[in-house]
């Protein structure tokens, strides 16, 4: 009985981490509290979700590396206390270039390692097949329950305080962690996989062009939910609800992205999810009184980003051998860090210069254009072209 506890904190702590670091994605939810407390514009407000997204990149490519370095049973620990740290720091921030640096780079960071973290240990589980896409969905929950959860603590008066439910969630998992054995099996590399250096090919990318072209619309959308309301100040209530929505589409998006894939092929379930994109989009730009409609819109654009995200690592692995995947992939996952630093800053510095969001809208509509234009270049799958 008390392997079987132990297996099962040291496997659902990570997940937990997930959905900590998952916040990330409810950054439109604090936005308010930030842009109140140091007085900028939305350009300014988008820079600080765009450097988060970065710099979760970053924790994702170089957090394996940097913390491997520790024993494995202090490597949660560790990264979720440094998470704690920067939260702290961040709710009491009193400049606003220092919020950036504790925020952005701090917990951005750590929670980039924080879900390779948890996608290592599920990979190496007795269920992967479980627990991988359950850390996944885990870090889009993140963005479900905090967004919205600080929309209503900011009404309350809480200002950056809003960021003590995130904290409170990490500063669990270092209790708890700390004190907890890593169980026996489970491991943070699996070493069948584990490959030196892949030099980037013209295929890498071109799936790096693609995933950054096809993610910028829905991270825009993430991270100024609320902005694309009608109304130039709707009520708590609404941008609450804009806030769970996208966080919700975005969710539910990774979740379906296996059934789809497996019955019509990730192709297909990319170039769909960016045909259906394009469509809300389209429908964003036209005049619509109904704030309902609009977060329906809104829970669309999430829905077709939460495929791609999904979909992309399985085009990838239909491609490249299984021994350079994780390297392949790594470089491709830098197209979407480029995508969180470039699109949401740039959007809210078109919103503070035009008043709107149609240009960026416009913007988004071009690069996923640009996206499909680009899934053409693709070379067949590994299958159709020949074994490794």
């Amino acid at each position: 009985m008390k392997t079987r506890n132990v297996h099962w904190l040291s496997q659902a702590l990570p997940v937990l981490g997930c959905f900590g670091g998952g916040s990330l994605y409810g950054w439109s939810g604090l936005m308010p509290a930030v842009q109140s407390r140091f007085d900028i514009g939305s350009a300014s407000a988008s820079m600080v979700f765009s450097f988060a997204l970065v710099s979760f990149t970053f924790g994702v490519l170089i957090g394996p590396a940097l913390f491997s370095k520790f024993p494995a049973h202090a490597q949660l620990p560790i990264i979720s206390g440094i998470a704690a740290a920067s939260l702290i720091l961040s709710a009491q921030a009193q400049q606003f270039e220092f919020f950036v640096l504790t925020y952005s780079v701090g917990f951005g960071f750590s929670a980039g390692a924080l879900y390779n973290h948890a996608l290592a240990i599920a990979a190496a589980s007795r269920r992967p097949k479980l627990l991988v896409p359950t850390s996944v969905a885990s870090f889009g929950l993140g963005g479900v329950v905090f967004g919205p959860m600080s929309i209503w603590l900011t009404g309350l008066g809480w200002s950056l305080s809003a960021l003590r439910p995130v904290l409170g969630c990490m500063v669990f998992i270092v209790a708890v962690s700390s004190v907890t054995e890593t169980a026996n099996g489970t491991q943070t590399t699996n070493p069948k996989t584990q490959t030196g250096f892949v030099k980037p090919d013209r295929m890498i990318f071109v799936l790096w062009a693609i995933f950054a072209t096809g993610s910028c619309a829905g991270l825009i959308v993430l991270g100024l939910a609320p902005k694309l309301l009608p109304s130039n100040a709707p009520g708590a209530g609404m941008a609450g609800l804009a806030v769970f929505g996208v966080a919700a589409g975005n969710t539910l998006g990774r979740l379906s992205a296996a059934g789809i894939a497996a019955r019509f092929g990730p192709m297909h379930g990319f170039v769909g999810a960016v045909l259906l994109s394009m469509a809300a989009l389209c429908a964003l730009l036209t005049p619509i009184s109904s704030e309902l409609f609009v977060n329906l819109l809104m829970f669309l654009v999430a829905l077709s980003y939460g495929q791609i995200a999904a979909q992309t690592p399985l085009l990838v692995s239909a491609r490249v051998a299984t021994s350079a995947f994780s390297g392949a992939f790594g470089w491709v996952f830098t197209g979407w860090g480029v995508a969180g630093l470039l699109g949401p800053w740039g959007a809210g510095w078109l919103l503070d210069r035009t008043g709107d969001m149609r240009l960026a809208l416009l913007v988004c509509i071009g690069f996923l254009f640009l996206s499909l234009l680009l899934t053409m270049q693709l070379p067949p799958t590994r299958a159709a072209a020949g074994p490794d």
